[in-house]
């Protein structure tokens, strides 16, 4: 399991409902096209600020690896700033 913890700043949001259109077309992609589990975990009260958490979760390391930089470069270059990653892998013993 892989998890993502990303700064965002968004330039162009002038609302919370501005910024909330952002979030859900990140979460919408993720979810959809990478399987991920999405959740805004900090700022929430603020316009231009978010921190998410995207989680992922693969059954060997490698489909792990390219999940989370998938993810992490489809939220690299797009209307909005990456300030911040921190990047934690799981192993789960069964």
């Amino acid at each position: 399991m892989g998890v993502l913890a990303v700064e965002l700043y968004f330039p162009g949001s002038t609302s919370l409902k501005g910024k909330r259109v952002f979030l859900r077309s990140i979460r919408s992609h993720l979810v959809r096209d990478r399987g991920a589990t999405v959740a805004e975990v900090g700022y929430q009260d603020l316009w231009q600020r978010s921190v998410i958490v995207v989680a992922v979760a693969a059954s060997d390391p490698t489909g792990l690896d390219h999940a989370l930089d998938a993810a992490q470069a489809y939220l690299d270059g797009r209307d909005w700033e990456v300030t911040r990653v921190q990047r934690e892998v799981y192993e789960v013993d069964v």
